[in-house]
């Protein structure tokens, strides 16, 4: 992923921040698919009408995370991208309009990260209601 950098490069930092982001994308879109499974083991299960709805609900969700995962991780590797074509060492316009699509980037990946997780909070305090009521096993 990150590639032909020189290590003395005043921007590498950056590249190297933005790549940990991408696998934290990555971790969030694996710990989606669990989540997505562990959903589609209990669906089969689920009597309750109310109960089958918030499933579904619950599904939309993940699917969404799907797609907004898909599309940070693209912006993210563009960002990479855009900071290992800078060849000069000066401050330019370019390199403060990149330091500012960092900042939005960091504040994005944030907003994911605590979206994320209260989605598998709801969700798994969903499925240990249901456990209660013994809809599922």
């Amino acid at each position: 992923m990150v590639k032909n950098i020189r290590v003395g490069s005043k921007w590498t930092q950056y590249i190297f921040e933005t790549s940990s982001w991408v696998r934290l994308i990555d971790f969030l879109h694996q710990e989606n698919s669990f989540l997505k499974t562990r959903l589609s083991e209990v669906m089969d299960d689920i009597t309750n009408s109310e109960n089958l709805a918030l499933a579904e609900h619950f599904q939309n969700q993940f699917i969404v995370k799907d797609d907004v995962y898909d599309h940070m991780k693209h912006d993210l590797q563009r960002h990479i991208e855009k900071w290992s074509q800078q060849t000069s060492m000066e401050e330019s316009i370019q390199v403060q309009s990149l330091k500012k699509i960092h900042a939005r980037l960091k504040e994005q990946l944030d907003y994911i990260e605590r979206d994320h997780s209260i989605l598998r909070k709801d969700y798994n305090t969903y499925l240990i209601s249901l456990s209660t009521v013994a809809e599922i096993n």
